[in-house]
């Protein structure tokens, strides 16, 4: 499967490239969410990994314009963040997002998360 790798730190791209390719799956980056519509209207992807906090569009934001594309609205979202914040997670879960992980987390985590998202 293919990932896009949502994130604005080039540490936490990396990282979570190297869980997707341990775990089998081929892996894209963006820097934030702008970069992440743009690179999903020219290739599309299997699902995307989404950080919350980030310049120019953040995730929450993303979100938002991807419900309102019907030629995205399908791709499932895992939320990867910092913020441990229960309304945040309602409010991305509203949006469609499919699952919510808190960083840190260990490859296991974010593999077990994608199967149960895509079986």
């Amino acid at each position: 499967m293919t990932f896009l790798n949502v994130d604005d730190s080039a540490t936490m791209r990396k990282i979570v490239t190297l869980a997707l390719t341990g775990g089998g799956h081929n892996s894209t980056e963006a820097e934030n969410g702008q970069q992440a519509l743009d690179a999903l209207k020219k290739a599309p992807v299997d699902c995307v990994i989404l950080d919350i906090n980030m310049p120019v569009m953040g995730g929450i934001d993303f979100l938002k314009a991807r419900k309102a594309d019907a030629g995205l609205s399908k791709i499932p979202v895992i939320v990867l963040t910092t913020q441990d914040d229960q309304a945040l997670k309602d409010e991305a879960m509203a949006l469609g997002a499919a699952a919510f992980v808190v960083k840190p987390f260990q490859k296991e985590d974010i593999l077990a998360t994608i199967k149960k998202v895509l079986g």
